[in-house]
């Protein structure tokens, strides 16, 4: 029997969110693998600096206008079968890039991947806030953070050392075979058990009702702009400079792991303070891209990508936090929606821009920008309030 999430005990709940972190964590599996090696694969086609920007680009672009699409029909129609839809379709695309071996067929693939993307992290996050008992939202939010970290960093290397061994195209065949389990466990354990009703007057009306709150969106832009890069072009300069493949995955698996950190201690920066956990997490990335600025080996990048990742720890789960609990219930689809679409707007920006200054200059200019932008962060944090919650 299915049932409005109202009528679930709090134990009920609890069940469905541990079936959806578990979902959570196959799929962020596959899509972190895939975006953090992708440029990496494109560099080995023989891809410029500008081309991996461009890559990286047109897969945000594609994701920033989903994001918008995901939280109208989220509001619109059920969640979980559309959870389920997208899932099944994101399999597919990665299938598709076991077939490619031109740059030029990334890019059509890289926007599907988008598509695919935008679709699981709204719903993924919506649906988390949805089923949350209300007095575990934090909770909730944190577990949802460790779910899809924890995907980030078993994916890229385990995906380094299957790529360096067997090739990208194995590789490719084998992240999506990660997501068929989550489309078994969506289909039996969350469309068999809950639905949610459709909220009316959807996204344009739930956009008004989060103006208070508009702040807070903008100030992830630096932070989603370093972040493209980050994803976009720092994989292939490292790639460049003749680091592995499997070496690159185990970097980037050390930044998530040591950002999974911050995720795991969230509760206690949400307890902090909203502003002063963005203040030092603002610091400690600008010292960290300054250091990347100078690195030029895999052990050179060890140290600055840790700090990397213990900022991003901070960053992610504060803001996130301070959403969920400020936006109003009716618009959750709305708000979450808002959430990814500006992390889409800066990784669009962010690869395209970078991707030429690197290309125009060098990429030790670019990362020495970027340690100057993220610390727009610190004004901006000021605009927004202390919250009470999360002791």
């Amino acid at each position: 029997m299915v049932y409005s999430v109202s009528e679930l005990s709090v134990e009920e709940r609890r069940g469905l969110l541990r079936s959806l972190y578990l979902t959570i964590f196959l799929i962020s599996t596959a899509y972190g693998t895939i975006t953090f090696l992708l440029p990496v694969y494109a560099e080995g086609l023989g891809a410029t600096y500008i081309e991996l920007g461009l890559l990286g680009s047109i897969g945000s672009v594609v994701y920033t206008a989903m994001t918008l699409l995901t939280g109208l029909m989220l509001d619109r129609f059920e969640k979980v079968r559309f959870f389920l839809v997208f899932t099944a379709f994101g399999a597919l695309v990665l299938v598709l890039f076991s077939l490619t071996s031109r740059v030029p067929e990334l890019f059509a693939l890289r926007g599907l991947l988008g598509i695919a993307s935008a679709a699981f992290w709204v719903t993924a996050c919506t649906l988390t806030a949805d089923i949350s008992p209300p007095e575990e939202l934090t909770k909730s939010v944190v577990r949802y953070n460790i779910s899809w970290i924890s995907g980030f960093v078993a994916g890229p290397i385990l995906g380094g050392i299957v790529s360096d061994r067997y090739g990208f195209p194995a590789l490719f065949v084998l992240v999506a075979t990660l997501i068929i389990p989550s489309v078994l466990l969506i289909a039996t354990r969350l469309s068999g058990r809950v639905a949610f009703r459709a909220v009316t007057g959807g996204i344009w009306k739930g956009f008004t009702s989060l103006r208070p709150i508009a702040l807070a969106y903008i100030t992830i832009i630096p932070y989603a702009i370093v972040l493209g890069i980050y994803m976009a072009i720092l994989p292939g300069h490292m790639g460049v400079l003749g680091i592995s493949a499997s070496a690159i995955g185990l970097l980037l698996t050390m930044t998530n792991s040591v950002r999974g950190l911050g995720f795991l201690s969230s509760e206690r920066w949400v307890r902090w303070g909203t502003r002063r956990s963005l203040w030092v997490s603002s610091i400690l990335m600008s010292g960290a891209l300054f250091l990347v600025s100078k690195s030029n080996s895999i052990w050179e990048f060890a140290l600055p990508l840790a700090l990397y990742g213990f900022a991003g720890g901070i960053i992610t789960p504060v803001i996130l936090d301070y959403i969920a609990h400020e936006s109003p219930s009716e618009a959750l689809g709305a708000s979450m929606g808002l959430h990814e679409f500006v992390y889409g707007v800066g990784m669009s920006l962010g690869p395209i821009v970078g991707g030429a200054i690197a290309e125009a200059y060098n990429p030790s200019t670019l990362y020495m920008t970027l340690a100057g932008l993220v610390l727009l962060i610190l004004p901006l944090s000021l605009g927004l309030k202390e919250m009470s919650h999360g002791s």
